[in-house]
């Protein structure tokens, strides 16, 4: 015989136990279940923007794997009208980075550029010796533009250019310095000149322009002599290169004149103070550009803050938040403009291992010349 359920048993109690086990319940005559309660507003605010800034560094990641093209334009006093919209690729830090199989996306980011020199400022190939990163990046631009020189110096992170720690390899000179000079691209060891109808345009190191030469030419020949006394091969070729990129920069020297542009590199931007008490009678104080690298920008970078930290101890509060145009960008101290690149690599030894960048994309820059009274 079937038996009725008990009529007095409520809806609630109804259910079974495993029914209403994952339940709060209430009073049956009220409310049948309770909701769950809601994460606080402060929770949910916290993960939304935990969610947005995990998006932004996935964009960020994502657009350090590209490179940004820079163009500047610099106003140069007395630059003639031949010179007019001369323009320089400057690229520094690369650091041994690729930019995709055979620097493939640097090639796609300058692939419409006009330039008529390239300058490399150094750490191209840092500290951590890969060299074929930059053969590829010398490679890609000799098949850019074939016409366009370029000129490199080593930054304070390369490995030494030429020393006789290198003599067992067959020559004084570095590895990736013999490599670069085969793809075509030249070290800037003396002063060049590029001259376009009458006026000459001076690329030089600001060493070459302060240099004692007669104090090296000194050291140099005794160098050289000591080298033939041992018979060392290597050593009497490197004692003669130095002497002759000596006797290039006495000579370019002599030829320099105060109607000329002075472009200088280097690798570690130059203190304001050493441009502002640079003597007017001196060469180094007739530079009228300057480009450098060296500090990346200060890496990690913050919209209208600028960089976070630059490790220099030129700077105030150890280089904590100097300001957004400090050591990146063009600047001017006196009459002399400065540019320094935001660079292409990450963190070497420079910056701490967290570093990294962070809105400061990989850059090379175009800079283009052009006449000005001022």
């Amino acid at each position: 015989m079937n038996r009725r359920p008990n009529q007095s048993r409520s809806g609630y109690e109804s259910f079974s136990p495993q029914h209403t086990a994952h339940f709060t319940a209430a009073k049956p005559d009220t409310d049948f279940f309770e909701p769950r309660k809601k994460k606080p507003l402060t929770k949910r605010l916290f993960l939304l923007l935990v969610l947005v800034c995990a998006l932004l560094l996935v964009i960020n990641m994502i657009a350090n794997q590209f490179v940004h093209v820079t163009r500047v334009s610099v106003p140069v006093k007395g630059l003639s009208e031949a010179f007019e919209g001369y323009t320089l690729l400057h690229i520094s830090d690369l650091k041994g980075a690729l930019f995709g199989p055979d620097q493939m996306l640097m090639r796609f980011a300058l692939k419409n550029a006009q330039f008529d020199v390239v300058l490399l400022t150094g750490d191209m190939v840092s500290a951590r010796g890969n060299a074929q990163p930059l053969y590829a990046l010398v490679e890609m631009l000799r098949e850019l533009n074939p016409n366009a020189p370029i000129y490199f110096i080593a930054g304070d992170d390369d490995p030494t250019p030429s020393s006789m720690e290198y003599a067992t390899g067959g020559s004084p000179f570095a590895p990736w310095v013999l490599g670069v000079q085969q793809r075509g691209a030249e070290m800037l060891s003396a002063p060049q000149r590029i001259e376009r109808e009458g006026q000459t345009i001076w690329l030089t190191t600001n060493s070459q322009l302060s240099l004692d030469i007669d104090t090296m030419q000194g050291q140099f020949e005794l160098k050289y002599l000591n080298a033939e006394d041992s018979d060392d091969e290597n050593a009497i070729e490197l004692a003669k290169y130095n002497l002759h990129w000596l006797e290039e920069t006495r000579a370019a020297r002599k030829e320099m004149n105060e109607e000329d542009i002075f472009i200088a590199l280097t690798h570690v931007p130059p203190r304001d103070s050493d441009i502002l008490e640079a003597s007017s009678g001196s060469l180094w104080g007739q530079v009228d550009l300057v480009l450098c690298g060296h500090y990346l920008g200060g890496l990690l970078r913050l919209p209208l803050i600028g960089p976070l930290f630059i490790p220099s101890q030129n700077l105030p509060m150890y280089g904590l938040l100097p300001g957004a145009d400090t050591y990146c960008g063009l600047t001017r101290v006196g009459h002399t403009w400065v540019y320094t690149s935001p660079g292409l690599g990450g963190s070497d030894e420079l910056y701490p291992a967290p570093f990294f960048r962070l809105a400061n994309p990989p850059t090379v820059t175009l800079l283009s010349l052009t006449p000005s009274s001022m």
